[in-house]
């Protein structure tokens, strides 16, 4: 009897703690269109292989760390054996309080032809009026 009045009073709590909660996604996920955007103008230029035009669309710090023709080598290499683009999805937008203005921290789930599941990060800095990349990474 205590153990049917126990499970009965363990039914009746409410389950908030272990409801799940809704997936983020692009449509609920907040962010600032402006980054986004520029994260994904970038992207499509490094999706066509448009190495010269997306290493003059990186930032200062960037640069200082690599060639026009690094960024290009080291792409190709990187880049080309994923295949196409089959899908991208925006995952996450955040901000790094790093000196000396911070940083924009934007992730995409992307979907390659021959890698199914990939993270793209794409770490940008505010120049200039523009938001331009100085990091990325592929897991």
């Amino acid at each position: 009897m205590m153990l049917t009045l126990g499970l009965m009073a363990l039914a009746a709590m409410p389950q908030t703690a272990n409801a799940p909660t809704a997936p983020k996604t692009e449509a609920n996920a907040a962010h600032d269109t402006k980054v986004v955007g520029a994260a994904r103008n970038w992207l499509a230029l490094v999706d066509d292989g448009r190495w010269d035009e997306s290493y003059r669309a990186t930032g200062e710090s960037f640069r200082k760390l690599n060639t026009a023709a690094v960024w290009a080598s080291v792409s190709e290499k990187v880049r080309a054996p994923l295949g196409t683009v089959v899908s991208r999805t925006f995952v996450s937008q955040q901000n790094l309080p790093a000196p000396p203005a911070g940083y924009e921290v934007v992730k995409f789930q992307t979907r390659y032809a021959n890698k199914a599941n990939a993270v793209k990060t794409i770490s940008l800095d505010r120049e200039g009026g523009a938001w331009r990349v100085v990091g990325v990474t592929i897991e």
